[in-house]
């Protein structure tokens, strides 16, 4: 750990994190960050000059355990510890991470919009410009040029290099897949296709357009275009997320294919977090049962631990029929006994599973979910259920009801899904 001291901003270089992602009840942090603190503030920037994390002493901040988090795509997340039961249990983390963006009726307060928040982004403006400043009286040349960097990336620049990033994909990701809370939603996106061929009614995280795949070239470019915008940071990665919302559409050559170049191109190997690194993939229905032996074992044999997630949605026809979603419940049941074969067999692939939840729903969907779920076993630690409460359409107490009946009555884990985007 490397320390500088310049005037009331203190500067801390080399300030190794933890590097397992693991969950802990106490305030950590993960990764390799440079560390700022100035005036009751203490921010993290990471490799590239890019804010990434705030918190505060007792008389600027809520409680020293909250953190305020910006991703890459320039969004911010709250992570806050009060006013929840049992947050572990429900979402499979202890803190809560509040975007703003995709209301539920789960949360009633939104902490983004409090004066803590606001008062702290005042203060880090203020900070950009007076690093400038303390930048030329710096006599050591690491911070100096540290501190340069950080002053040029204010929240102009941080806006104009999630642009940037969104012109690299060449689309968005409307949403991360619910395991990619376990790496604090830090993963590396790249599209391989776009749009969805289902166009569920109830979808609020549609993509424009019909159903296509990426071109290799298209992929490539992209690969080598992400290892210069993550740069000096990626040694802070070691998650990759295919895009967008079916991945697994995209057809084995150029999925395996596509996986493996980011793998040797990003240097995921060499990633500060250690193990496998990971890889994170959304995948239909229909995409997820076509998915042949030859895809699998290839998956399996890449050095992922590769995460699938399938929206099931329901087991009932008429929940489906109403969702809008264009299939038949036997269809979900099969994908349903397709995911635990593949969870029981596969060393380095685990599939989960969403369901909708919601307290005005028909007593049929609730109940077949029950029903399935306490039927089946999974190997140990995978094969995740999820439940999405549908937004706008439940209150809190019902879906939280809703939701422990159906923990209960499963041998799996089921948490709740809380979307975030990138």
């Amino acid at each position: 750990m490397e320390r500088y001291q310049l005037e009331d901003l203190e500067v801390i270089f080399d300030c190794a994190g933890r590097d397992d992602w693991g969950k802990f009840s106490f305030p950590v942090w993960y990764g390799i960050p440079v560390k700022l603190n100035w005036r009751e503030y203490r921010y993290d920037f990471n490799l590239r000059g890019g804010l990434k994390r705030v918190s505060g002493g007792s008389r600027v901040w809520p409680d020293p355990q909250e953190a305020l988090k910006r991703t890459d795509g320039n969004d911010l997340i709250y992570y806050g510890v009060h006013g929840y039961e049992s947050t572990y249990d429900l979402i499979k983390n202890y803190y809560v991470p509040y975007n703003g963006i995709y209301e539920s009726d789960l949360f009633e307060e939104n902490p983004l919009q409090g004066p803590p928040v606001r008062q702290a982004l005042e203060n880090f403006d203020a900070l950009a410009i007076e690093l400038g400043r303390l930048a030329k009286e710096a006599s050591c040349e690491r911070p100096r040029e540290f501190l340069r960097r950080v002053s040029a990336m204010n929240r102009e620049a941080l806006a104009a290099e999630a642009g940037k990033l969104r012109r690299i994909m060449g689309a968005n990701l409307p949403i991360l897949p619910p395991e990619t809370i376990d790496v604090d939603y830090e993963v590396i996106p790249l599209i391989l296709t776009e749009g969805c061929a289902y166009n569920c009614r109830f979808c609020l995280f549609k993509t424009a357009g019909d159903f296509r795949v990426r071109s290799p070239h298209n992929i490539a470019a992209q690969i080598r275009s992400l290892k210069d915008f993550y740069g000096d940071d990626l040694i802070n990665y070691n998650s990759l997320m295919l895009g967008q919302n079916d991945a697994l559409a995209a057809g084995e050559e150029l999925l395996v294919n596509a996986a493996g170049m980011a793998y040797d191109i990003l240097n995921l190997s060499a990633s500060y977090h250690r193990g496998r690194p990971n890889l994170f993939m959304f995948g239909s229905v229909d995409s997820f049962l076509a998915a042949s032996d030859s895809l699998l074992d290839r998956l399996d044999h890449l050095p992922y631990r590769t995460s699938i997630n399938v929206g099931l949605e329901s087991f009932d026809q008429e929940m489906l029929d109403r969702l809008g979603k264009p299939l038949q419940a036997e269809r979900v049941r099969e994908a349903f006994r397709k995911m635990q074969s593949i969870n029981r067999s596969r060393a380095n692939i685990a599939v989960s599973c969403n369901f909708v939840l919601g307290a005005d729903l028909p007593f049929r969907h609730t109940e077949a979910i029950k029903v399935v779920l306490a039927t089946e076993t999974t190997a140990r630690g995978k094969g995740a259920v999820y439940l999405s409460p549908l937004i706008g359409t439940s209150h809190r107490r019902e879906i939280l009801k809703e939701f422990r009946e159906i923990k209960m009555s499963s041998p799996l884990p089921v948490y709740i899904y809380l979307a975030q985007r990138l």
